[in-house]
């Protein structure tokens, strides 16, 4: 189980071995940029609320929706 990956890589021809290192360095960045990102937006918003949030508590705190009662419509 050990040295697995390195004798997978030992086996790639030379093109590919340079590649590899390469391919992994972009994963790297790009997962830092995204990780980045994620650590920005939950600074940013830290337990705040969104506007669209905000603002139906505000609506149905100043209007509470009617309570259902069990009569029947009058016809």
């Amino acid at each position: 189980m050990r040295g697995e990956i390195s004798n997978e890589y030992q086996k790639l021809n030379s093109e590919d071995q340079k590649a590899f290192p390469r391919w992994l360095w972009a994963n790297a960045v790009v997962g830092a940029i995204l990780l980045a990102g994620l650590i920005a937006l939950a600074l940013k918003f830290p337990g705040d609320q969104s506007g669209a949030t905000a603002q139906h508590a505000t609506r149905t705190q100043a209007n509470p929706s009617p309570e259902r009662t069990s009569e029947l419509p009058s016809r």
